[in-house]
């Protein structure tokens, strides 16, 4: 059998989220348990558009942990003249961390607009019960029985869609895509705005 492979980065990784959660959107009348991957979907796009557009030149610094920050700076300062340092691991912050991270103005990891992402404190609060309630537990599943309200993930989809759409407006984070895709990503983020639901 011949071996198949895919190229894709953090900048697809969140273009293909976002088309994925369109995609599964399609299914959820015929098959309630799509709203799952709708869960991680969204999660997937809001979390790596928050990456893109914190992380510096001195990838992954600006989306890590501060001390995972630290010891990839001593990593960079070593390599320079010690071919055999050990690269660290990398240690991304938690969705409710990245989301308060893009809030604060000048939070881009270059050059861009100085305002932050506008997230509500309400807003905040929402994502972080989405991330915390429902796709940890969709990621984590326990072998349980599990009722689960889907009526307000359109809203938090339009949500996410929103924010995204400020990130790619800053600018930083999507800097590399080529501008056919950053108008597609902007028709995606409209679709998943504008989208009908199941009732």
């Amino acid at each position: 059998m011949a071996e198949n492979w895919i190229q894709t980065d953090e900048v697809e990784d969140v273009a293909g989220s976002i088309r994925h959660v369109i995609r599964a959107a399609r299914f959820v009348d015929e098959d309630p348990l799509a709203w799952k991957w709708v869960v991680l979907a969204l999660h997937s796009a809001l979390q790596g558009a928050c990456v893109c557009h914190l992380t510096t030149t001195a990838s992954p610094v600006g989306a890590v942990t501060q001390r995972n920050a630290s010891e990839w700076l001593a990593y960079f300062e070593d390599s320079r003249t010690d071919p055999e340092v050990k690269r660290p691991k990398t240690f991304l912050l938690g969705l409710p961390d990245l989301l308060k991270a893009v809030r604060r103005p000048l939070s881009a990891g270059g050059p861009s607009d100085a305002a932050g992402v506008a997230i509500s404190e309400a807003e905040l609060q929402w994502l972080v019960r989405f991330h915390d309630g429902i796709r940890n537990q969709f990621v984590h599943f326990e072998p349980t029985g599990w009722s689960i309200e889907v009526s307000g993930i359109p809203e938090i989809a339009k949500l996410v869609a929103r924010i995204i759409e400020q990130i790619l407006a800053a600018g930083w984070a999507f800097r590399h895509l080529k501008v056919e895709h950053r108008q597609a990503m902007n028709r995606d983020l409209q679709t998943l705005t504008s989208m009908k639901w199941s009732a």
